[in-house]
């Protein structure tokens, strides 16, 4: 009898995904300064079960939602592409991090990693909050963005709960009181005080921040030319975003002119991916108040920054889900945009490349969520 038939399933919700694989993408090629399908890929694969959750109709804590969205994604990214404003990011994307799983030998029969695996990371990624909460606290209480700094990194790190828990609450050390290996693998040890030294600048140097690090350098036995290179290496790294992170929020907001909600909200997404706390005030006052974007090869960006600022304004773009009129305006922008910063060939050949994997992980989320 007809009362006997089954319930259709409800319909998926491809759109939600769509948004959900834009703001993904938006923040890793953000963290990056680079479009690398590759890992946009492998990033899409470790979140297809949130993926299919969404087309089933599950809420989403998405970039709205935005300290749960970062946490997540970074611990995601860590051994795929950790951004590049986490403090020891090169380290955690070496191997400082239980998110890779198992490795060598044992990733053939298992993608857990071993318990000699999860006591290196415990303790060394321990040493590493604690040497980046010390030089933050050095001027006082940890502010916001030095909260979310912090957090990152743990992260990243892939800890158990508990011990993520348990280190979360731990108080900050005087540089002085920390217990620190002189004999500490060389490579880590600079990347600490790198590390270190990034922290003491994203909000702008303070003698005392700067102190602290040096303090730790010493204790990690550390040349004095070490730490001047690593000093340098933390000011070219934070340097190195500005020009970047500038194009790409005038990009999104020419882009997305007269949609003012999505420009601004990806565009103050972008300053605060891409720019240092203390470099990101006059983008975002400038979206705040609303003044104009004007195209005049204003950017001097290398080729991967270039692509890379048009991927997150395309990404910004395609996030709701355009009408085709909608789109087909869009991509004129789109040209002269790319016109602009270099090459106009460029707009077009990222939007195709975006639009097969956006096609592919679709697809790959409509069957995994219909099966």
């Amino acid at each position: 009898m007809a009362f006997d038939a089954p319930l259709p399933p409800p319909p998926l919700d491809l759109a939600a995904v769509l948004s959900h694989l834009c703001e993904d993408a938006f923040f890793t090629v953000a963290g990056s300064a680079r479009l690398d399908l590759d890992a946009l890929r492998a990033l899409s694969a470790k979140r297809l079960p949130a993926l299919v959750a969404a087309a089933r109709g599950a809420p989403w804590s998405g970039l709205d939602a935005w300290d749960p969205w970062i946490l997540g994604l970074c611990a995601v990214l860590a051994p795929i592409a950790p951004p590049r404003w986490v403090p020891l990011a090169d380290a955690v994307g070496a191997g400082l991090s239980l998110e890779h799983g198992a490795r060598g030998v044992r990733s053939l029969f298992t993608s857990k990693p071993s318990d000699k695996d999860v006591a290196r990371v415990r303790a060394l990624g321990s040493m590493a909050v604690r040497v980046v909460t010390s030089v933050l606290a050095a001027t006082g209480p940890l502010n916001t963005e030095s909260t979310l700094l912090r957090l990152a990194l743990i992260a990243s790190l892939g800890l158990s709960d508990h011990d993520r828990a348990e280190l979360e609450g731990e108080l900050p050390i005087h540089p002085e009181a920390l217990e620190l290996p002189s004999d500490l693998d060389g490579k880590l040890a600079r990347s600490m005080v790198r590390g270190g030294f990034y922290a003491a600048r994203v909000d702008g140097t303070d003698p005392r921040e700067e102190q602290a690090v040096i303090a730790i350098a010493r204790k990690l036995g550390l040349t004095t030319e070490e730490v001047n290179q690593t000093r340098e290496e933390a000011r070219a790294l934070i340097d190195s975003g500005k020009d970047f992170g500038d194009a790409s929020v005038d990009a999104i907001r020419w882009l997305l002119e007269g949609d003012t909600a999505e420009s601004d909200r990806f565009a103050v997404a972008a300053a605060r991916l891409t720019l240092s706390p203390i470099q990101r005030r006059d983008a975002i006052t400038s979206v705040n108040v609303g003044s104009p974007v004007f195209l005049g090869r204003r950017h001097r960006l290398d080729r991967k920054q270039r692509e890379a600022a048009l991927t997150l304004a395309w990404l910004a773009a395609v996030h709701g889900n355009p009408t085709y009129l909608r789109r087909a305006a869009l991509v004129a922008r789109h040209d002269k945009l790319a016109a602009d910063l270099g090459e106009e060939a460029d707009g077009a050949a990222i939007r195709a490349e975006l639009d097969r994997w956006v096609e592919l992980e679709l697809g790959a989320t409509a069957r995994a969520a219909a099966g």
